[in-house]
């Protein structure tokens, strides 16, 4: 229980009471969150009344309840009835007495959490502060747990109330991917870890379903090999389009750059697509350039993906002059290129060099608001933008090692991921599963490769990482910017 709760606890209850009536002129215990931190930490029901509505629950709920505690918020307490009066204890509890070593000038309690409120309250200072000191305590709670940072308890009934439907996976995964977002921000994705996978679950029996059977062969951009073909629908000679490809891009990493662009009046069309499987740079970033099913022989370089990217425009009577690659740098366009490529690694490299999602969140927001100047400049040139990823990634737990003779049996190029093996033979392949009956469900089986399907990668160490068929490594961005 944090320190703010046990002090509101301490004010508003007391030990021989099991019903307080309580006025809060400042609204604050009415909040969801405050709540909710309420019913999760401390076992206790805050319930915000009428004098009809009380009246009601004290002779039916209350009377029938043993062994719980309830708070009830109350306009006036002055016309309280007088047998609810004689079990309750009855006070007035004011927030901002909580924070009386702060400026009061400077605190809003509307703009205010409960999470912000908690972190002001438990870094409080002894002496008063003036209005600049706690303009700046302030902001520090709110970088931590403002508009992005509910209470992790919140965060976990709100991804406990998403309902699934994967046939619109956009609409689902967005849902999914702001409460990422906000417990990444706080450091705090390992308190809904099994909230991810119990969601994750229901994605997987759709995979199961759908992946190999419809959405490969779909027509439409389902699968990320099937973008050029859109653009090439969508787009005709005169018409400019860059695609641009960050590799590596979650979906909740995705809407952090859309704040940043939003904020620079760009607009967005969202949706999504989901990455070749397994989920790796060499196979998914290859079919988004060949525009076609990945080859496994292919060597993964910016070379071979201009090369691709050139083919496929110049076999649909595009000239030389009319395309364009570029890779990390984009230096100015010229004004003859009308299908215009760009790749950015920065997100894959912060991925597997973080060591946490709060270290991630806050590299995707560094990169997120110098990307912005990325897009403007193609805007700015005359280009419609398509945007999406090669793969996500996903928070991965150790389950260990590959032995020296099972790595002897995958296939040479790119064979071995931390959430992907692909194998040199069906039998290889086959004797490996044999060997490991355990967790065999826990991976899925096409063809010469396995990825995993929950959370864990081969290995030692924890990690960030992608291969598998994980949603948030699976469902990358399909966003259109247009001038």
């Amino acid at each position: 229980m944090d320190s703010l709760l046990k002090r509101i606890i301490k004010e508003i209850t007391r030990p021989y009471h099991k019903l307080s009536v309580i006025t809060n002129p400042d609204g604050f215990l009415c909040r969801e969150d405050t709540i909710n931190a309420f019913a999760t930490q401390a076992n206790i029901s805050i319930l915000c009344l009428s004098q009809l509505e009380l009246r009601i629950w004290f002779e039916t709920t209350f009377r029938n309840s043993e062994n719980q505690t309830f708070v009830v918020i109350l306009e006036d307490t002055s016309r309280l009835i007088a047998d609810i009066r004689l079990v309750a204890f009855v006070t007035e509890f004011k927030t901002r007495d909580m924070l009386l070593t702060y400026n009061q000038q400077a605190i809003d309690l509307n703009k205010m959490n409960y999470q912000m409120l908690a972190h002001l309250f438990e870094t409080k200072s002894v002496a008063i502060l003036d209005r600049d000191a706690t303009n700046k305590a302030v902001g520090v709670a709110e970088s931590l747990f403002g508009a992005d940072g509910d209470d992790i308890s919140v965060i976990r009934a709100n991804l406990m109330q998403v309902v699934t439907d994967w046939h619109n996976p956009q609409k689902t995964i967005e849902k999914i991917s702001k409460q990422v977002a906000k417990a990444a921000k706080q450091g705090k994705y390992s308190e809904i870890e099994a909230e991810i996978e119990f969601l994750n679950l229901s994605f997987l029996r759709h995979i199961d379903d759908t992946y190999y059977q419809q959405l490969i062969t779909a027509a439409g951009p389902r699968v990320v090999h099937k973008i050029l073909p859109y653009i090439e629908r969508t787009y005709g000679i005169g018409q400019k389009v860059a695609l641009v490809v960050v590799d590596g891009l979650a979906y909740w990493q995705y809407l952090i750059l859309k704040q940043f662009l939003s904020e620079q009046g760009i607009n967005t069309q969202d949706n999504v697509c989901y990455a070749w499987m397994p989920s790796v740079t060499q196979l998914s970033r290859q079919a988004i350039f060949r525009g076609y099913t990945p080859e496994r022989g292919y060597k993964q370089n910016p070379s071979n993906e201009e090369k691709l990217w050139k083919d496929f425009w110049y076999q649909r009577n595009f000239e030389e002059w009319h395309v364009k690659y570029f890779h990390e740098e984009l230096p100015d366009i010229p004004a003859s290129v009308e299908r215009l490529a760009y790749v950015t690694m920065t997100m894959d490299d912060d991925m597997h060099s973080a060591h946490g999602m709060k270290q991630l969140y806050r590299a995707t927001e560094d990169w997120a608001k110098g990307f912005v100047g990325t897009i403007q400049k193609m805007l700015n040139a005359g280009f419609d933008i398509i945007l999406t990823a090669d793969h996500g990634g996903v928070p991965s737990q150790s389950w260990g090692n590959l032995s020296s003779q099972e790595k002897a049996a995958l296939y040479e190029t790119g064979s071995r991921g931390l959430r992907h093996l692909i194998f040199n033979s069906q039998s290889t392949m086959q004797h490996f599963l044999e060997s490991h009956q355990d967790v065999i469900n826990d991976w899925l089986v096409h063809g010469d490769s396995i990825v995993w399907r929950n959370n864990k990668c081969f290995g030692n160490d924890n990690c960030i990482t992608h291969g598998g068929s994980h949603m948030l490594e699976l469902l990358v961005p399909l966003v259109t910017i247009k001038r």
